[in-house]
C-alpha cells in the first residue's frame, strides 16, 4: 500500500493530507471495483453469513424449546414423585396401623386366653379340693364309726362285734350328716 502511495503521490509533496483530495477518476474506479466485487462478497461472503446467523438463532430456538420441554418433563416428574412419596406416606401410615390394630387384637386374644387359662386352673383348683374335702369326710366318717363302735365296746364292758354293728353305725353318722346340713 505505501509503495501504491508513493506511486500516486508527486515526489515533493508526500504528506498524507493528499488522499484526502477529491479526485474524480479514482472515485469512478472504486465504484466499478466496489460494484464488481460485490456479488463476489455477497455469494462468497455476506451468504455464508448470514446463513451461519440464521443456522445459530434456529438452534437458538430449538434449544430454547428443548430446555421449556424438559423443563416442563421435569416438572411433570417432580409432581409424580410428589404423588408418590403422598402414597407411600399413606401406605406406611396405613400399615402402622393396621399393625397396632393387630397387636391390640393379638394383646386382647392373649389376655382373654390367660383369663381363661386361669379360671380352668382355678376351677382345677376347686375340683381338687373339693375332692380330696370328700375324701377327708370319708375318712373322718370311717374313723367316728370306728371310734363309735369303740367308744360303745368300752362302755358296754364287752366285745362288739365290728362288722355286724358297722352298717348300723354308718347309718347313724349319714342321717346324722343329713341332718346337720
Amino acid at each position: 500500500m505505501f509503495a501504491y502511495l508513493a506511486a500516486v503521490l508527486p515526489e515533493g509533496d508526500r504528506s498524507l493530507s493528499s488522499i484526502l483530495e477529491f479526485s474524480p477518476g479514482a472515485m469512478i474506479w472504486t465504484f466499478i471495483a466496489f460494484f464488481v466485487a460485490l456479488p463476489v462478497m455477497w455469494k462468497f461472503v455476506y451468504g455464508p453469513i448470514t446463513t451461519a446467523l440464521e443456522e445459530r438463532d434456529k438452534k437458538v430456538e430449538d434449544a430454547i424449546a428443548a430446555a421449556a420441554v424438559a423443563r416442563k418433563e421435569a416438572e411433570a416428574q417432580m409432581a409424580q414423585a410428589k404423588a408418590e412419596l403422598q402414597k407411600a406416606q399413606a401406605d406406611g401410615k396405613r400399615m402402622v396401623e393396621e399393625a397396632m390394630a393387630r397387636a391390640e387384637r393379638q394383646a386382647a386374644e392373649a389376655v382373654r386366653l390367660a383369663d381363661e387359662r386361669a379360671k380352668q386352673e382355678l376351677q382345677k383348683a376347686r375340683d381338687t379340693i373339693a375332692a380330696e374335702k370328700r375324701q377327708a369326710l370319708q375318712e373322718i366318717k370311717a374313723m367316728a364309726v370306728e371310734l363309735t363302735i369303740a367308744a360303745t365296746g368300752k362302755l358296754l364292758r364287752q366285745e362288739v362285734d365290728a362288722q355286724k354293728n358297722r352298717p348300723l353305725v354308718q347309718q347313724f353318722v349319714a342321717n346324722a350328716d343329713a341332718g346337720g346340713r
